[in-house]
């Protein structure tokens, strides 16, 4: 091996793939193709003379020659990477920067209309569903496909960066001339009726199973939706019930004519946090997007801890 230290590029390459287990997304990444990584990973080996990755079915596995190195040279990459980036300059005013995330469904309306309704900027939104696919979660975040990404869930990653932004509730929804239910439900009300259920899962368990310790497995269900939206419009077609975070009840209750009701069983929040790669953390235009997103979480937030109070006095 060679005194010398390596060679930047090359450790920016090696970087990429240790983050992203494959040389395919690594070239993606750095705009480049998969020729060329191979090729400055070849050039890494010869000069540090230790085999860096073995291939492991689509994607790669580093050695522990690899992992080691890794751990040395991440945070200098990241350091470097971050002082380039207070460098630069971000206008917001004579930016046509379009910003592309993925949000939860419940977020979804709320941050497309906030940025639709911006004054004057020529900033946008391109708005992702997101994955519900545990294993690719975080697979656009790391490949830049997205700037940000909105979750219910913290991330557990090395390279990724998280902020919780608020917890909200859940609350049970249906028709407001629903025959049997009038302004509150009972438990037994709630386990009697039959139900529109979201067919999602986080950590191989349904949605609403995170929240409360009840046997939901018991309810009666008549139809099973890949949305919440979706479930809400059949009910409000219908003597069904369902659930949804308290957000999306208050942006819907008045257009699809919906009594919005308070759970009655015991619940726990549903915690929302904001989540990025840290090497983006001191990009001005990263730092101005998450910033305005925090800002746009917390001003809805107040709005529905209002309506909240309104529903509790009913």
């Amino acid at each position: 091996m060679s005194n010398d230290i390596p060679n930047f590029n090359l450790l920016a390459v090696f970087a990429a793939v240790m983050e992203l287990g494959s040389l395919s997304k690594a070239a993606d990444h750095l705009n480049t193709n998969q020729s060329t990584i191979s090729t400055a990973l070849g050039r890494l080996k010869k000069e540090v003379g230790h085999e860096l990755f073995v291939r492991s079915g689509r994607g790669v596995v580093p050695t522990s020659y690899s992992t080691s190195l890794y751990a040395e040279i991440q945070a200098p990459i990241q350091q470097l990477n971050g002082v380039f980036q207070a460098f630069g300059e971000f206008d917001p005013n004579v930016s046509t920067r379009k910003f592309v995330m993925t949000a939860p469904e419940h977020l979804q309306w709320i941050l497309l209309k906030t940025f639709a309704d911006r004054p004057k900027e020529n900033i946008s939104l391109e708005l992702f569903e997101q994955s519900d696919n545990d294993e690719t979660m975080y697979d656009g975040l790391l490949t830049q496909k997205f700037d940000v990404m909105i979750d219910i869930v913290p991330p557990n990653h090395p390279n990724i960066e998280s902020t919780h932004l608020f917890d909200g509730e859940f609350m049970i929804v249906c028709r407001k001339d629903h025959p049997r239910i009038k302004g509150e439900l009972t438990l037994s009300q709630y386990m009697g009726e039959t139900h529109a259920v979201l067919e999602r899962t986080r950590n191989q368990m349904y949605t609403l199973g995170h929240y409360t310790s009840i046997d939901i497995t018991k309810r009666k269900v008549a139809y099973h939706g890949r949305s919440m939206f979706s479930n809400m419009l059949l009910c409000s077609q219908s003597d069904y019930l369902t659930a949804v975070p308290l957000s999306m009840a208050l942006q819907f209750e008045e257009r699809l004519q919906l009594q919005v009701l308070k759970p009655p069983f015991e619940s726990k929040q549903i915690s929302n946090y904001l989540i990025w790669l840290k090497k983006l953390k001191h990009d001005p235009s990263h730092k101005w997007f998450r910033n305005e997103l925090i800002s746009t979480v917390k001003d809805n937030v107040s709005q529905m801890e209002n309506s909240k109070v309104s529903l509790n006095t009913l």
